[in-house]
């Protein structure tokens, strides 16, 4: 609530200068207002379970509003909302332009690495272009690594913190490094058949990333490299993707890896403490409804009218309001760079489909779940064969993984990533470590990389030592 108030009074008022200390950016609204909001935060405990309690009412109204899903209408609405909103971006470039995207082959190159860009056509028909990241002062590599993106993230997550950036700091160090693409997000809008802007693509939830996304470009990557020794190092859905790859394909491609490192990783979701995400939890139905009837099922942050007031807020008006708002969706921390937001908005946020946040949302309340997308009762049965949606293996996960909970984190709670690493295969459970100063946006946002990034890489190497020596 306090990060609410103060996001607020930033958006409305945009007061002039802050204050920022050495250690936090203290405003005069924070100053003023925290003695009152802290009791306010003390209501707010158990948000999951509110939300598992309640849902059930809000989820009446789910045949109704979803009744004309996938149809010519929904597209024909979705179709204008997409016109119009794309007109308003243009207009709204003129004066406020958006800096171009990040691509990391364009942008490696001005750090001093070298980088090439690949394709690779999914089974079911998605194009996802990703990048090799490699510094020519390396005479040869010491692993090859593979950068899955994180949530509302692309390819070129690892690279935003510039010079500090976990893709730069492993190429320094001579590993061969691979930034992949999730299906949905920048470098990945592309398909066979279906345009981006229907329905029928953004038909696809966490699920589809691990049965066929990473797994094409894992597969990928082992060809052209020669290597089937891989190392994953990613964040929040990169778990998520992994433990859907090992459900559903078992040891096919857990063969390719040797070792992953996850910050945040998400499986298990059920006690998360962010009333803003509680409280989409909470609206699930109606978020999906309402995105099928307005924009083809797509979460649109990469919308042009969307993306242009993103990036205006958070990288040119007011980066200490969206601090704030940092704050409020993921947990209070100081590790969020926001000096940085002027060259990171260009890419984050990124899209992604409206059921990826209706299948996290079904997670909540619910301790030690993870299960497939629940579509109601009578898809269940023509998808699964059975009224419920599958429940996820995770003992199928025996690829050795060391597993970074991350304290601070209100989205992705410590409790739940350690009864995930948990249930895990016994050879799964390589390694688990909590970093206290880091909430769920800080793999992408930290100011001290060294406690975040140094950590994993420090575990890497110590992994790579003890294959060496034993």
């Amino acid at each position: 609530m306090r990060t609410a108030t103060f996001a607020l009074l930033h958006l409305l008022l945009v007061l002039g200068p802050s204050r920022p200390s050495a250690a936090h950016p203290q405003s005069i609204p924070e100053l003023l207002l925290s003695p009152l909001l802290d009791p306010v935060e003390n209501l707010l405990p158990g948000l999951g379970s509110i939300v598992a309690s309640l849902s059930p009412y809000f989820s009446v109204l789910n045949p109704i509003l979803q009744s004309s899903l996938q149809n010519n209408l929904t597209q024909f609405s979705s179709d204008v909302v997409t016109s119009l909103t794309s007109v308003v971006g243009a207009l709204a470039n003129v004066s406020l332009p958006v800096p171009p995207i990040i691509r990391p082959d364009r942008e490696a190159p001005k750090f001093g690495f070298t980088s090439e860009a690949y394709n690779v056509t999914t089974s079911d028909g998605y194009i996802l272009e990703f990048f090799r990241l490699r510094s020519g002062n390396c005479t040869a590599y010491r692993a090859v690594v593979v950068l899955p993106p994180g949530i509302l993230s692309n390819a070129a997550s690892f690279i935003l913190l510039k010079e500090n950036s976990l893709a730069y700091r492993l190429a320094r160090r001579c590993y061969d490094v691979w930034l992949l693409t999730f299906r949905g997000y920048l470098f990945g809008r592309r398909h066979t058949t279906l345009s981006d802007t229907s329905a029928q693509f953004w038909d696809f939830y966490p699920y589809h990333w691990g049965a066929y996304d990473l797994p094409a470009q894992l597969e990928f990557v082992s060809n052209k490299t020669g290597s089937i020794r891989l190392r994953l190092i990613g964040v929040d859905q990169a778990g998520t993707a992994l433990l859907f790859m090992n459900h559903v394909h078992r040891q096919k491609f857990q063969g390719l890896l040797a070792g992953c490192y996850i910050m945040g990783p998400i499986g298990y979701f059920g006690r998360l403490r962010s009333l803003a995400f509680a409280t989409l939890a909470l609206l699930r139905d109606v978020i999906k409804a309402v995105g099928a009837i307005t924009l083809h099922n797509e979460l649109a942050f990469m919308n042009p009218a969307v993306h242009s007031v993103v990036y205006n807020l958070c990288g040119r008006i007011s980066p200490l309001t969206c601090f704030y708002l940092f704050q409020l969706l993921a947990g209070n921390t100081n590790e969020i760079n926001y000096r940085l937001f002027p060259y990171m908005f260009a890419n984050i946020l990124d899209s992604t489909s409206i059921d990826t946040l209706v299948y996290y949302n079904q997670q909540v309340g619910r301790v030690k779940y993870m299960a497939f997308l629940d579509y109601g009762t009578t898809e269940n049965l023509r998808r699964y064969n059975q009224s419920t949606p599958v429940n996820v293996d995770l003992t199928a996960t025996t690829v050795p993984c060391s597993f970074y909970a991350l304290k601070q984190g209100t989205v992705v709670v410590t409790e739940d990533v350690r009864d995930t690493f948990r249930a895990l295969a016994k050879t799964a459970q390589s390694h688990y470590e909590e970093l206290a100063n880091y909430s769920n946006v800080g793999p992408l946002f930290a100011v001290n990389t060294d406690g975040i990034y140094g950590r994993i890489i420090s575990r890497l190497e110590i992994d790579l030592l003890n294959e060496t020596t034993s």
